[in-house]
């Protein structure tokens, strides 16, 4: 987004340790849990939807392969129930917070490899999770968060985040392509667009000291 060789220095030695230590098997599926930052050494099996966003920067920033990898397991994880737990531990199949508060981060990361490979696979994903959040999520006045997405019990809950970003991520995905390019703009978690052009890279650096 700014351009800075210092900053891609830090990001270059920084995933490189990631994908280094932190991915890890387990029955044909790829996920990234918890390690030591100072050893590498492999400390927690649980992970949380919240790391659903991890596809989407691996693909941005050129791991295609590993992102692709990574979606395919939390892809899988969401059809178990048709909607993803909010803490699962991979090593030991276990659901251990059953809730899912609307989450927007699996969506983000199928549009993003949507969007820069073009593979149909991603946009079925993406429908999928639309078609899921309309059968399980959806009432008479608005969305509700689910209570447990094993049983299907709802919560009376609908968190703001479902409008300015899962819903955001949705209609990317399902708008005309040319309304945007990824090559012109910067997308913000909360896919807020930054337009590349508009930065004074002069002015960035002075302002951000870098």
């Amino acid at each position: 987004m700014f351009g800075d060789p210092e900053l891609k220095e830090m990001w270059d030695e920084s995933i490189a340790a990631v994908l280094k230590y932190i991915p890890e098997e387990i029955n044909g599926r790829t996920w990234y849990g918890r390690v030591d930052m100072f050893t590498g050494e492999r400390t927690s099996s649980v992970v949380t939807l919240w790391d659903a966003f991890m596809p989407a920067l691996l693909a941005v920033s050129g791991h295609r392969e590993e992102a692709a990898s990574l979606q395919q397991t939390w892809d899988w994880l969401w059809r178990q129930n048709g909607l993803e737990p909010m803490i699962y531990d991979y090593a030991k199949d276990s659901i251990l917070n059953p809730g899912y508060d609307l989450n927007p981060e699996i969506i983000e990361s199928a549009w993003y490899l949507w969007e820069l490979t073009g593979e149909q696979q991603y946009m079925e994903m993406i429908k999928g999770y639309f078609a899921d959040l309309l059968e399980h999520c959806a009432t008479e006045v608005a969305f509700t968060a689910s209570k447990n997405v094993v049983t299907g019990e709802k919560r009376d809950y609908m968190t703001t985040y479902f409008l300015a970003e899962t819903l955001k991520y949705l209609y990317l995905a399902f708008a005309e392509q040319d309304m945007y390019n990824l090559e012109k703009v910067v997308f913000s978690t909360e896919a807020h667009p930054y337009l590349k052009a508009a930065l004074d890279p002069d002015r960035v650096r002075e302002n951000l000291g870098f």
